[in-house]
């Protein structure tokens, strides 16, 4: 990603970020009606996120947004993260 400069790249599903770890929007679930959620939300591919909180709900921050997911609707998002920036 353009202006982004991360040590090592990996992609992983939302769910598998720790709280406070961000990550690059890659991929959203197949699920259309989902995607039209997210989308509404603000949740987008290249959109960065950081994980706020996982238990009981994944909380999402997306810029100005704090968006509370499932763990099934986390685990089909997929990110690019790769640690400090």
């Amino acid at each position: 990603m353009a202006g982004r400069s991360y040590k090592t790249e990996k992609v992983v599903s939302l769910a598998a970020l720790s709280p406070w770890e961000k990550g690059i929007i890659l991929r959203l679930p197949e699920d259309w009606l989902l995607v039209r959620r997210l989308a509404a939300c603000g949740l987008l591919p290249g959109v960065e996120v950081v994980v706020q909180r996982r238990q009981p709900a994944y909380i999402i921050q997306a810029g100005a947004a704090r968006i509370a997911l499932d763990r099934r609707t986390a685990a089909g998002i997929m990110v690019l993260t790769g640690g400090e920036q």
